[in-house]
């Protein structure tokens, strides 16, 4: 992240930021800085800004930390498709933004426009807004979550603020004890039947060296992470990304006895068993999606699959003791195992399924997304405006396990 915050603050952005949004910025930390004053950019601007690159270009350590961790959070949003976000989250809330930077001319460049400078003023001057658009960001690179099914389908959430803020306080203290950090922030967000939680916390301080001349230096960083919770009222499913693994259970847990006031709704021993490809077992390597349903989906193609050979462990309990991949970006990667010993009516199991679903569309690039299923708790895709159809080609073909709509009974062993 150092690495990005160079390229962001580069000087090209020192040469052209306007200075009257650097003052506040800096402000927020001022008294901080070694040899180095807000007052500073008062000066002629051709000194100013040399004040300012010789404080920005310098070694990131000499940055106090919280500017520090307001220039790694501009420079998440500080991209075109930053820009994106930001613009469609003010448009959801109804902000004009800077309507005093509209010209006269739509096509006359101005620095104005230029998605740092914009990022930059949206976090200054408008805050919930900033904080809204990295929460989107955060849920939109998300692409491998951790799903979690309740007891029951159809529990509503009645979210209240006093809910939000118990969640918080909650989560902080467990964050706090695995990264040695206070910082953390949720955000609430209502996606039809959905409710989005972001969670924004300081993750582990790490370590890097940089070079000042000819010497090096090693300093610490610590960096702002980004865990997301997706409820859904209609299945009663949860799901988790960006959360350590060893966290879930627990994160899990705050969810149901605060957010939905049902402790133990994910407890369920099938909680995670959810995605099966026996179905594709049964039917071999002359397996092929059936999509026939769905007008939008051009076809679907099977480009890596893996293969284990299972043996018995410690106590009786199956163990993998060989793995067979095969990756076809034509399509055909299933169908490579006819060739070898792998048959899945025996010791073999199928393990993990790729695919990539071609849509229809009139742009020059078919619109396409790629999968990763591995059962039994595991769907990794990029998440996009097709995720339902995803998520119905799944089920569709029989690779989700069944669930019933009344509380489900743990099984007998």
């Amino acid at each position: 992240m150092a690495g990005n915050l160079k390229k962001f603050v580069n000087p090209r952005f020192i040469k052209t930021i306007d200075l009257a949004l650097m003052k506040p910025l800096l402000a927020r930390h001022e008294g901080k800085y070694k040899g180095f004053s807000v007052d500073m950019l008062d000066q002629e601007e051709d000194v100013a800004r040399e004040a300012l690159e010789k404080l920005l270009t310098g070694a990131e350590d000499s940055y106090p930390e919280g500017l520090r961790g307001d220039l790694h959070r501009i420079a998440e949003l500080g991209d075109s498709r930053g820009l994106e976000i930001i613009q469609a989250q003010a448009a959801r809330q109804g902000v004009d933004l800077f309507p005093d930077m509209k010209t006269g001319d739509e096509d006359a460049p101005n620095k104005a426009h230029d998605p740092k400078h914009i990022a930059v003023r949206v976090f200054l001057e408008h805050p919930d807004l900033f904080d809204a658009a990295a929460d989107h960001m955060a849920m939109l690179t998300a692409d491998r979550l951790h799903e979690y099914a309740g007891r029951e389908r159809g529990v509503a959430i009645d979210l209240t603020e006093e809910k939000v803020e118990a969640f918080r306080t909650a989560v902080a203290a467990l964050f706090r004890d695995a990264f040695l950090g206070d910082y953390c922030r949720v955000g609430d967000y209502d996606d039809d039947d959905e409710i989005n939680l972001v969670v924004s916390h300081g993750s582990m301080v790490s370590t890097m060296p940089v070079v000042e001349g000819q010497v090096e230096r090693v300093i610490s960083v610590r960096q702002i992470s980004h865990a997301v919770l997706r409820y859904s009222e209609n299945t009663g499913m949860l799901r988790l990304a960006r959360i350590r693994k060893a966290h879930q259970p627990e994160i899990a847990e705050l969810f149901a006895s605060i957010i939905l006031d049902r402790p133990g709704f994910f407890d369920g021993d099938d909680a995670q068993d959810l995605y099966s490809l026996r179905p594709i077992e049964l039917a071999g390597p002359g397996f092929a999606f059936d999509a026939a349903y769905d007008p939008l989906i051009d076809k679907v193609l099977i480009i890596e699959a893996a293969a284990d050979l299972m043996a018995p462990g410690k106590k009786g309990y199956p163990r993998v003791v060989r793995t067979l991949r095969s990756r076809d970006l034509g399509g055909d990667a299933l169908q490579h195992f006819g060739s070898t010993p792998v048959s899945f009516g025996g010791a073999w199991r199928l393990g993990e399924l790729v695919f990539r679903i071609l849509f229809k569309g009139d742009g020059k690039r078919q619109p396409q997304v790629t999968v990763k299923l591995r059962p039994p708790g595991v769907v990794q895709f990029r998440r996009t405006q097709h995720e339902a159809r995803v998520m119905k080609l799944i089920e569709r073909n029989g690779l989700m396990n069944d669930r019933d709509d009344y509380e489900v009974v743990d099984a007998a062993e």
